[in-house]
């Protein structure tokens, strides 16, 4: 619908919600038993609580005209409104039995992952509280940034010792290997997340890739649990082409360092030269080894390939060339004239990495408000 329906659409749902209310009243008070009378009281509550919550956002709503702000008022304000709607109904099947459970493994490690990024929403309402306050900001954003590196850390920790035993054994049980695939799955994302909290332009960006992440997961939830979607967000099951290629070439760039640390910057023998050569020949072969990866994925991501054939491997061969060059005095160079070719196709890689890691920002912020998103 237009956004300038959104205000209008949630007070149609209010008016259920006041419906709801009405009945459960009667319900009160034509009830015979306390206990009965003490479960009206509670469901009572809880649907005042979620009436508030969607008063809270038709007021945010009708102060704003501006499509695009509007629909990421909608995106980040409804996510609390899904999770009291959510433990309503898991409320409800838990008393009465009724299914709907979820027994899956993955689906135990995303509700851990979004119960952390929904757990943000603190930092960024006293942020909100405190407008222009440079040092509360900052703060949120060391504390997500720290506590999104623990988890990391905390899920990279189990899946080795799934791997490890899956190695030794040879199988592991299906829980595991769910929990393997989920981990797999959302670990570049909760990257991609740590990152935004160093270089997000203010809190409200690094609060709109929030949403958007706790927004995906929700999704792949659903795929776990065979429900329908509370969300209408785009998700991949997988990383990205800009982010994979992002991991792939950090990878060149730690080579990259390494030969200027251990054969270019000191060069205190012949030796050198043969060790730098050596070094180019390992990049070489990363560089094959990926396009190889590339072509067998059906060229899924094109842009990576044409980057790594027309600027890195032009790069390498024109630094192997110069090392290769038999009149080459090695230890007559200076250490810049060493260093200079490496130089530059390190700096192609760092402006790369830029370049890959703001295109993969600026299309998880534009997502958020676009219209007619695929499910």
């Amino acid at each position: 619908m237009p956004p300038a329906m959104f205000a209008m659409e949630l007070i149609t749902c209010n008016e259920k919600v006041d419906e709801e209310i009405k009945n459960l009243y009667e319900t009160i008070i034509a009830a015979e038993e306390e206990a009965e009378r003490n479960n009206g009281f509670d469901s009572l509550n809880s649907y005042k609580k979620l009436r508030d919550s969607i008063d809270d956002v038709i007021t945010e709503l009708m102060d704003e005209t501006d499509d695009e702000k509007l629909k990421k008022i909608v995106k980040r304000n409804l996510r609390l409104v899904s999770s009291e709607l959510k433990q309503l109904a898991k409320d409800c099947r838990d008393k009465y039995g009724c299914g709907g459970g979820c027994d899956s493994c993955a689906a135990d490690v995303l509700k851990d992952a979004i119960s952390r990024t929904e757990g943000y929403r603190s930092y960024f309402d006293a942020a909100r509280e405190t407008p222009g306050d440079v040092d509360v900001e900052e703060d949120a954003k060391e504390a997500i940034r720290t506590d999104m590196i623990n988890y990391i850390n905390e899920i990279s920790g189990d899946s080795n010792i799934i791997l490890r035993k899956k190695v030794e054994e040879g199988s592991v049980d299906e829980c595991e290997q769910e929990k393997l695939d989920i981990y797999s799955k959302i670990k570049a994302p909760l990257w991609m997340l740590v990152n935004t909290t160093i270089f997000a332009p203010s809190l409200d960006d690094l609060e709109a890739m929030v949403v958007e992440m706790t927004n995906s997961m929700d999704q792949l939830l659903a795929k776990y649990c065979n429900e329908k979607p509370t969300t209408k967000v785009t998700t991949d099951d997988g990383p990205t082409c800009e982010w994979d290629e992002y991991e792939q070439t950090k990878n060149y760039l730690t080579k990259v360092d390494e030969i200027i640390q251990e054969a270019l910057f000191k060069a205190k023998d012949e030796s050198a030269q043969m060790t730098a050569l050596l070094g180019f020949v390992d990049i070489q072969t990363m560089f094959d080894k990926r396009v190889k990866k590339l072509f067998e994925d059906s060229l899924a991501c094109p842009d990576e390939v044409t980057f790594i054939k027309k600027t890195y491997m032009p790069g390498l061969a024109k630094c192997m060339a110069q090392f290769m060059n038999g009149r080459l005095k090695f230890e007559d160079m200076s250490r810049i004239e060493r260093i200079s070719c490496t130089k530059v196709l390190r700096n192609g890689m760092e402006t790369r990495m830029s370049e890959l890691l703001s295109a993969e920002l600026d299309k998880s912020l534009n997502q958020i408000g676009e219209d007619g998103v695929k499910q």
